[in-house]
């Protein structure tokens, strides 16, 4: 064979290995329907699941290979405990829980090793005379240090506390009353900094009838516990669809979403909002009208721009390291359908729903809000009585692009697909994997990233829970 022939063969080979995948299966998992699974994540080169019995809580560990490795029940202050949530970090995990000693609701996080090994165990706060255990709500920042425990009272106040995992002490706590807070109608969303600021963010007036009042209200406690508000207006355009996320690299709360000029039912465009929280009046909020490209790429025919697309949600945004953001949409419906029966002496039968998780819309936005460039992913997933479980996407964040990895269709026997897309805003379509004969079906809403280019996603058949890790 000629020298040249060879080169060329031996950098396809190399080539190939560059960008294929790594797939392994774990050993499979009983599951019970009255069981809860948490997967914390990769710790110490092991992937380790809290199970949740009710009464019991155990560790399961798997090792590099996603072998079985060990099981370890672990010790919470008391065998009845509520579990509010699971952190984790590059050393440890944290678990955040409630229970009742001598007639007080203590409020708990213990901490344990990769090992399942109980590192220490703090109090964050007792509660003197709660009959009734509040609804407590936990979120976490982005390096996982900082957590906010918050529960709303009488739908019109928060209390909230700030916790620090790694000096174990509490940051702030304050009770805050918004005016005129009516809880269902107005709230947006609640988040925390790394540093632990908290951000509750409140929609007011997004009604027709008042849009050129609309606004969002933000309530802002700071890490060393003040407190202010402010508010930021519409514009004269209702929201349709929001989503809020702090940018710790450049300091400053973000929003990315939909907005209506008429009809709250349909999205004419997307809009950036870009807020540094210490100068809120010196924001950027840029509203850009969806073009035909878009429409005609989603609804599949020329329509009137006027009319807006329906049955769009804001997932999530991605920070762009200049301040700048991507914005996540897909297009999702769900469709419920029968429900009674038309005869007259029968009951009323079953409801029926349908499922349509469809295209995804990204969009990359300059830090002054101006588009850089925006695609439409297609994909066309639909199913059945399921809740979802197996449509939509996971996004895994690597270094170089973005990859977009979801099921084709949703049955048992499907190909894995993924849209791999550049900084510039080029993109591919690959076929990842394929699950014929593999007996495995893949929650991607569930999936977690565990490595730069890593990930975990669940696979539940039949009461058998399997991961499913795969590497590029």
């Amino acid at each position: 064979m000629p020298m040249k022939n060879l080169i060329t063969i031996l950098l396809l080979l190399f080539t190939w290995q560059c960008f294929a995948q790594q797939v392994t299966v774990s050993d499979p998992i009983t599951v019970r329907t009255d069981d809860n699974y948490d997967f914390i994540g990769k710790i110490k080169n092991q992937y380790l699941i809290f199970h949740n019995k009710g009464t019991e809580y155990e560790i399961k560990a798997y090792d590099k290979n996603l072998k079985s490795s060990w099981e370890k029940e672990i010790e919470l202050e008391k065998r009845r405990t509520n579990i509010l949530g699971i952190v984790p970090s590059k050393e440890d995990f944290s678990v955040v829980y409630t229970c009742r000693k001598k007639r007080k609701l203590h409020l708990f996080v213990s901490r344990f090793s990769p090992a399942g090994n109980l590192l220490d165990t703090a109090t964050i706060k007792k509660y003197e005379s709660l009959i009734l255990t509040p609804n407590f709500q936990v979120i976490r920042s982005e390096n996982r240090k900082t957590i906010v425990i918050y529960q709303i009272k009488e739908q019109k106040k928060i209390e909230a506390i700030a916790f620090n995992l790694e000096t174990q002490q509490v940051i702030w706590e304050k009770m805050i009353q918004p005016k005129d807070m009516a809880y269902y109608e107005q709230y947006e969303q609640i988040l925390t900094s790394n540093d632990g600021d908290l951000f509750m963010v409140l929609k007011k007036n997004n009604r027709k009838q008042k849009k050129k009042k609309h606004f969002f209200e933000i309530h802002h406690i700071t890490a060393s516990g003040d407190y202010s508000f402010f508010g930021i207006h519409m514009q004269n355009h209702l929201t349709y669809d929001s989503h809020f996320s702090y940018d710790n690299k450049n300091d400053r709360l973000v929003a990315g979403g939909l907005f209506s000029n008429k009809n709250r039912g349909r999205a004419n465009g997307f809009y950036f909002m870009s807020i540094p929280p210490e100068d809120y009046e010196n924001h950027q909020l840029i509203f850009t009208d969806f073009d035909e490209d878009i429409v005609n790429n989603l609804i599949g025919k020329k329509v009137n721009l006027e009319k807006g697309i329906a049955d769009l949600d804001v997932q999530e945004i991605v920070h762009r390291h200049d301040g700048g953001a991507l914005l996540i949409i897909e297009r999702n419906r769900h469709l419920e359908r029968g429900g009674a029966s038309t005869r007259v002496g029968y009951g009323g039968g079953r409801s029926i729903v349908d499922y349509y998780y469809d295209d995804v819309v990204a969009v990359s936005l300059h830090p002054d809000g101006k588009t850089h460039w925006k695609n439409v992913l297609h994909k066309k997933q639909y199913s059945q009585d399921d809740d979802a479980i197996y449509s939509s996407y996971f996004l895994l964040k690597t270094p170089s692009n973005l990859r977009f990895i979801f099921n084709d269709e949703i049955k048992l026997e499907n190909t894995i697909s993924e849209y791999v897309v550049q900084g510039n805003g080029e993109f591919e379509r690959n076929s990842v994997m394929s699950t014929d004969d593999q007996k495995i079906q893949l929650r991607f809403a569930e999936a977690l990233q565990v490595g730069s280019k890593e990930f975990v996603v669940p696979s539940i058949i039949r009461s058998k829970m399997k991961l499913v890790r795969v590497k590029y």
